[in-house]
């Protein structure tokens, strides 16, 4: 697709050849006229001198041939100023026209080299911006593959547990990359509905109570905020706190093997890993994030 320089210049190129075509047409006519307007100059003169030389060779004098060849002469240079007037009008109609192509041509010619100065630069453009695009592209990937390959493995610890993060310091301590990872917390389901069922019998043991014991109330409270439109968990701190509580399976057989299904359908699942990058001018200065895009 073109520029709209590219495309303004191009339609003035067209425009011109136009106009340079219909004025070599018309300059193909004014050459025409030129060469008529000569040849009746021409065609006059040898006339003129024609009746000279008759006039000059006549041996009988007082004829109506004297008179018309003496009428012949002494139109001659009233008719010469007139053919020579209507040729030089001619002539300078022509040579105006071949002005104004001369002038024509010399503008295309100068749009036809800018034309090809700004594709050029056009040209220019474009494969510069590809050829970083495809440099961004292997820098992206060449370090996306170092980070896969030494950078993010190290998020795992020995025991095989995924951290969230990890840090790696140059030796100088002036520059640091940080490499984290988001984690996604995962309920099964049908341990989940399990442990729903377990926490309903709870419910229902001690709906039916006339008075709820004031030490029984928190835990009710906590556990029925787990429940969201009685279907699913709703993962975060209530749930995390509930499965944290050290219950007594004989004072709550339904909540302790809630807890139970609840911590075997829980599992968490690395989403994305990333890196963050840091440098700072001096131990005692504050790090800055560096750019990474």
């Amino acid at each position: 697709m073109l520029t709209n320089s590219v495309r303004s210049l191009k339609s003035r190129i067209i425009l011109l050849g136009r106009q340079i075509k219909g004025g070599k047409r018309l300059l193909e006519k004014f050459t025409r006229r030129e060469k008529h307007s000569r040849d009746v100059w021409t065609r006059a003169y040898h006339a003129f001198m024609k009746s000279v030389n008759q006039l000059a060779n006549l041996k009988r004098h007082g004829t109506k041939k004297e008179l018309w060849l003496k009428g012949k002469i002494r139109s001659w240079p009233a008719e010469t100023i007139k053919l020579t007037k209507e040729r030089d009008g001619v002539r300078g109609e022509l040579k105006a026209l071949e002005q104004k192509l001369v002038a024509l041509e010399t503008e295309r010619i100068m749009i036809l080299e800018q034309q090809l100065s700004e594709t050029k630069t056009i040209d220019e453009i474009v494969t510069q911006v590809f050829a970083l695009n495809a440099a961004v592209v292997r820098a992206a990937s060449d370090r996306e593959q170092c980070l896969n390959r030494h950078v993010f493995p190290r998020l795992v610890d020995e025991h095989g547990n995924l951290r969230s993060q990890i840090s790696f310091t140059s030796s100088d301590g002036l520059r640091r990359v940080v490499a984290m990872v988001n984690t996604m917390t995962i309920v099964r389901g049908d341990l989940a509905a399990e442990a729903k069922a377990e926490i309903q019998l709870f419910f229902d043991r001690f709906q039916q109570a006339t008075k709820m014991d004031e030490t029984v109330r928190p835990l009710y409270e906590l556990t029925r905020q787990l429940l969201v439109e009685k279907t699913d968990f709703k993962v975060g701190p209530d749930l995390y706190r509930f499965l944290a509580m050290d219950l007594d399976d004989e004072i709550y057989p339904e909540l302790s093997k809630a807890q139970t299904l609840l911590r075997s359908s829980i599992r968490s699942e690395k989403t994305t890993s990333y890196i963050r990058i840091y440098e700072r001018q001096s131990y005692t200065s504050n790090w800055e994030v560096v750019s990474q895009s």
